[in-house]
């Protein structure tokens, strides 16, 4: 992994992984957000020149271990029906990787969410809720589009509502992003960010401090799923985020409905569009309601409500009416 300080050392590695014309983008897509996750990096992938095959790149300030690798991946091919493709690593020449990984990072309006990164000197724009995140830390800083679809329902959301206070839980949580654009919306909330790997969990506390959050507004954990003490104790939660994978997903969808406040939102990516009806289909068979279904690009965002509070009917509030009837790629803009 590389932290925005490891971009000044010297030299660097890149892990990369290459992936031929006979893979679809659905699944070039999937590949990328695993190998992100496995490797603690925001990996790009891009279409070699020349070429029709794609490639996947992720910088180290040490020389990782590409059997190592290797090993990590090969389950994941097979839960995808693919071959395995070993990684390569490779020796980069001396270059400004801070100057580049800033020049590839600039700011990035989402909704009303501001996702800027330390060196940004411009002016924040008016009446936005600014985040800083940055691009060389664990997963979650704004660019992939599962992380925007995300942010885009929760801007929605927070937009069309008067509620002040809101209980949050930002599950698999990597750089807590989504953690802290709830508490940057709606800043007498709490929030908890929980991730299985305490690389991501340092992380999110790392970005709690620059974000100028308080210790005890944002609890920072480590968590397979729903079994830290910390994660269920603070049940129930009024907005749940889940931008992981589809398998995981479905996996948590019982703890999560169970762990979701009565009518409460329930935000899930990290899913592929055709992946998109099974884990809507796993959470309803809980009693989550489906409320709308964004898209971007290869990648969906699903926006649910939790169980209707028992004995009452369940009614559309404000939030829910304005998505009724769009449908198309990203969220559209709302009014702000």
């Amino acid at each position: 992994m590389t932290g925005l300080a490891d971009l000044t050392t010297t030299p660097l590695w890149a892990v990369q992984l290459t992936l031929d014309e006979t893979v679809s983008q659905a699944q070039m897509g999937q590949i990328e957000i695993v190998f992100s996750e496995l490797l603690d990096a925001e990996a790009t992938a891009h279409l070699r020149d020349g070429g029709g095959s794609w490639q996947i790149e992720a910088l180290f300030s040490h020389a990782p271990d590409a059997g190592i690798i290797d090993g990590l991946l090969a389950p994941q091919f097979a839960a995808l029906g693919m071959t395995a493709v070993p990684v390569t690593v490779q020796k980069l020449a001396k270059r400004d990787w801070l100057a580049e990984n800033r020049a590839a990072f600039p700011p990035r309006r989402i909704d009303r969410f501001w996702v800027y990164g330390s060196h940004v000197t411009q002016a924040r724009p008016a009446a936005c809720w600014p985040l800083l995140v940055e691009a060389a830390q664990a997963f979650g800083s704004g660019t992939h589009p599962t992380t925007e679809g995300c942010l885009r329902a929760a801007g929605l959301i927070f937009r069309a509502s008067r509620r002040r206070r809101w209980h949050v839980l930002d599950m698999g949580c990597g750089s807590a992003i989504l953690a802290l654009g709830a508490l940057r919306a709606r800043p007498a909330s709490r929030a908890v960010a929980a991730d299985n790997d305490p690389v991501a969990a340092r992380t999110a506390a790392e970005n709690r401090q620059i974000n100028h959050i308080a210790r005890h507004r944002m609890r920072c954990v480590v968590s397979t799923g729903f079994a830290a003490p910390s994660v269920h104790r603070n049940a129930p939660y009024d907005m749940v985020f889940a931008n992981i994978l589809a398998g995981p997903l479905c996996g948590m969808a019982r703890a999560l409905v169970d762990s979701t406040a009565p009518g409460g939102w329930i935000i899930l990516s990290g899913i592929l569009n055709s992946q998109a009806d099974m884990v809507a289909a796993r959470y309803a068979a809980h009693g989550a309601m489906r409320v709308r279904r964004l898209v971007i690009g290869e990648w969906t965002t699903l926006v649910m409500r939790g169980r209707p509070r028992a004995g009452s009917r369940r009614r559309v509030g404000r939030a829910s009416r304005l998505w009724h009837g769009q449908t198309g790629t990203a969220a559209p803009e709302m009014p702000s």
